[in-house]
Parts: structure tokens; C-alpha cells; sequence
């Protein structure tokens, strides 16, 4: 029996030996493929975090360390060449930012770590730099011919090893390495080594470090020339003068919405703002545009739909004696929003004789005057204490309808404009 076994074994120990060298051949075939891979990417690596450090000092050294930092957490230093890097810096942040950056470093004691940010470039690049050396390290231990038992050991299928026949076919040929087993041996090494190694911050939460400088960006809404000819343009402004320096001497009666409507756009100024070249440039048409479009959403049409023909009065010899615009009605709308939020009724707005009203030249002559009570008075006095600013109180008071009185606790009327003027304190239009 001996006898007869001795050839089987001598012939499958030989079997064995060879399957085991074809093993070892597409081990080492997976190592070495994965060994150049990473020892490429651990290269490339290496270039992008020199790179961020030498981006760092260029910076450093023209805009200052501060801005260097600010850079680097914003990932403005990545992927940029050094000779390109200060233009890049300079483009991505406006010269209000930067100077703002600037004098803030020159304060007395002032250092990086009052920028607010949990680690300073010098710690992350330190970090990035010893990562991508342990990286480095594993790879050369385990990324080699020498350690050809770590895939099998790592990575046998655990299914085939535990199986009667895995069991015996282990103990006369080896391990088995398949190009499945390469697949999970390198997806084992990525995870492992990891993704690229960058010079990447701790994040900040709660808070943008133009909030921890305490720095609000300058609007620039164009110049007065531009904001001017925009604002003719929108409103349809024939009957204009041009000033010396360029701007518009607008007419009386479009004074108080130029002005609304430039205080407006600087809310909106950032939207319509670019960076080219490292100069902002400003869209003012569209930003003119956009402010006008909010007052009159806001402001104007819900005015306009309180009344019945509702209109400017362009014909009488009363509108034609005014400097400003003179709005008029002929009568309310009972249905509107305003009426019924604030429990309005007929009563409260009372089409009046304006024989007498008309006598003093309060109104104009073709609109009958509107009697206001304090119900009605007050409700729409709430509505301009609650605009932010006098301008868009008197673009409200403006687009009232003129013809709108009211009966003060002496007995006189006066035209509701008035007094409304006199209760906010409104200049004189």
C-alpha cells in the first residue's frame, strides 16, 4: 500500500509545489500592481501638499500671513501654481476684505490664532506630512513580494478555507490567490492607506471668520453717474438735467423714489456684485432693477389696490402747480387685504364736498376728497413706523393718494400727506 502511495505523493507533492509558485507568481503580480499605484499616488501627493506650502508662503509673503491662513482654510491655496497663486487670492476675496485682514495683523499682540480657527496651516501641513509618511511606511512593509503571506492570511475566503475539500486542497497546493482575491486585497490597501492626503483644516462651526473679524463688506451700488441714468431708465424719466460730475438733477416729483430705490439696492448690492481681475464690478441696471421691483411689491402696489382708479393726476392745474407727483383716487376698496385685516368699513373713508377743501387749494379740483377716520389713519400710520428708513416713509407718504383728508381735533382738514408729514417729522419734498 505504501509502495503504491509513495508515487501518487511524490507526484502531488511536485503538483502542489508548482500550483504554490503559480500562487506566489499572481501574488506577487497583485502586490507589485498595487505597490506601483500607491507609491504613484503617494508621489503625487507628496507634490500637492509642497505644492499648498509653497502657495502658503507666496502668499504670506506678499499679502501677509493672516490672509495666508484664510486662504489655506478655504482650500483657495489647492491645485493653483505658486506663480498663479497671489492673482488667484486676489480674485476670490474683494480689497475691502483683504485690506480689512491686513490692518486687523497690525494690531498690537494680534496673532494668527485670534483668526478664530482650531489649527493653524503649519499644524495641518505638519499632520498631512507625517499621514502620507505612515502611509508610506505600511506600503513598504506590506506592498511587497516578502509579504505575500499577508494577502493570503488577510484574505482568504473564509467559506473555502472551513470546507472538507478547502481544507485538503489547502494542505496540497497552498492558499488560493484569484484575481478575486486581488480585487479585495486592493480595496483592503485603500482603505487602509486611505484617500489623499491634504492639508485639510478642522472645520469651523457656527460662525464665518468675516463674523469673527467683525467685517461687513463696503456695497458698492456703481457709481452716481450709473445708479442715476438706471433709475431714469426704470421710472421712464424724460425731464432730466445732468449734474456736474455726471449724475442726474432729477425732477422734484421722482426724488424721493430715486433716493428709496438707491438705499434698497444697497441690501441687494452683493447679489449684482463680481470679481474680474481682482476689481468688483457691479450689474447696477439689474441691481437698480431688483430694488425697484421690491419697493413697488412691497410698498407701492399694495397702496395701489386699496383704491378704485387709483392714478397720478397729470391734468388738473393743482398737479400742474406741484413740484411733487400728485396722486389720486376716486374711491376705496372695500374688498382689498389692508381693509379687511385692520376691521375697516365704508365709514371709515367718507367721500366728502370739497367746495371748501378745493377753496384753499388742498386737492386737486377733479378728484372728490376722501375723508379718513383715525381708525383707518392709524392703521396705515403703523405701516410706516414699521419701514426702516425715511426714505421709504416718504416714498409711502408719496404715493397716497392726495385727495385723502382728514379732520383734526380742531375741526380742519388737511390732506392726509400733510399730516403725516408732520407726525414723522418728514422733510419737505
Amino acid at each position: 500500500m505504501a509502495g503504491f502511495l509513495a508515487p501518487f505523493l511524490s507526484g502531488a507533492l511536485i503538483q502542489a509545489q508548482e500550483t504554490r509558485d503559480e500562487y506566489d507568481e499572481n501574488a506577487g503580480n497583485i502586490v507589485d500592481a498595487a505597490s506601483k499605484k500607491y507609491n504613484a499616488q503617494f508621489d503625487e501627493n507628496s507634490k500637492e501638499i509642497e505644492l499648498q506650502n509653497a502657495n502658503y508662503e507666496a502668499i504670506s509673503g506678499s499679502l501677509g500671513a493672516s490672509m495666508a491662513e484664510i486662504a489655506a482654510k478655504d482650500g483657495i491655496l489647492n491645485g493653483v501654481s505658486t506663480n498663479q497663486v497671489v492673482d488667484y487670492v486676489k480674485k476670490n476675496y474683494s480689497k475691502s476684505f483683504i485690506n480689512s485682514v491686513q490692518t486687523k495683523s497690525k494690531e498690537k499682540d494680534f496673532q494668527l490664532s485670534d483668526l478664530g480657527y482650531q489649527t493653524l496651516f503649519s499644524q495641518d501641513y505638519n499632520t498631512a506630512t507625517k499621514s502620507l509618511k505612515n502611509n508610506r511606511d505600511w506600503a513598504a512593509k506590506n506592498l511587497n513580494k516578502g509579504a505575500i503571506k499577508n494577502v493570503t492570511d488577510l484574505y482568504l475566503d473564509k467559506d473555502t478555507e472551513t470546507s472538507a475539500l478547502g481544507k485538503a486542497q489547502k494542505f496540497m497546493f497552498g492558499d488560493r490567490i484569484t484575481e478575486g482575491t486581488g480585487v479585495v486585497f486592493d480595496q483592503a490597501a485603500s482603505e487602509k492607506i486611505g484617500d489623499e492626503v491634504t492639508v485639510q483644516p478642522k472645520s469651523i462651526s457656527g460662525t464665518t471668520i468675516k463674523e469673527r473679524l467683525k467685517f461687513t463688506e463696503p456695497t458698492n451700488i456703481g457709481t452716481v453717474a450709473e445708479q442715476d441714468k438706471a433709475i431714469a431708465a426704470i421710472l421712464n424719466i424724460k425731464d432730466i438735467r445732468i449734474a456736474e460730475g455726471g449724475g442726474i438733477l432729477f425732477p422734484v416729483r421722482f426724488r424721493n423714489e430715486a433716493l428709496a430705490i438707491k438705499e434698497k439696492a444697497q441690501e441687494y448690492a452683493l447679489d449684482f456684485t463680481t470679481m474680474k481681475g481682482g476689481t468688483e464690478v457691479v450689474n447696477v441696471s439689474g441691481l437698480m432693477q431688483k430694488a425697484h421691483n421690491d419697493l413697488a411689491a412691497t410698498i407701492i402696489a399694495p397702496i395701489a389696490t386699496r383704491f378704485i382708479e387709483y392714478k397720478p393726476d397729470t391734468t388738473s392745474s393743482f398737479a400742474k402747480s406741484m413740484s411733487f407727483r400728485v396722486m389720486q383716487a376716486k374711491d376705496i376698496n372695500l374688498a382689498s387685504e389692508f381693509y379687511r385685516q385692520n376691521n375697516l368699513t365704508k365709514e371709515d373713508f367718507v367721500l366728502t364736498d370739497t367746495a371748501d377743501i378745493n377753496a384753499s387749494g388742498s386737492i386737486s379740483e377733479t378728484a372728490q376728497a376722501i375723508m379718513v377716520s383715525k381708525n383707518a389713519a392709524e392703521a396705515m400710520e403703523g405701516e410706516i413706523n414699521n419701514l426702516n428708513s425715511m426714505a421709504t416713509q416718504k416714498l409711502y407718504v408719496d404715493y397716497l393718494p392726495d385727495n385723502l383728508m382728514i379732520k383734526l381735533t380742531s375741526g380742519q382738514s388737511v390732506p392726509l400727506k400733510t399730516y403725516y408729514k408732520d407726525i414723522f417729522a418728514l422733510a419737505s419734498y
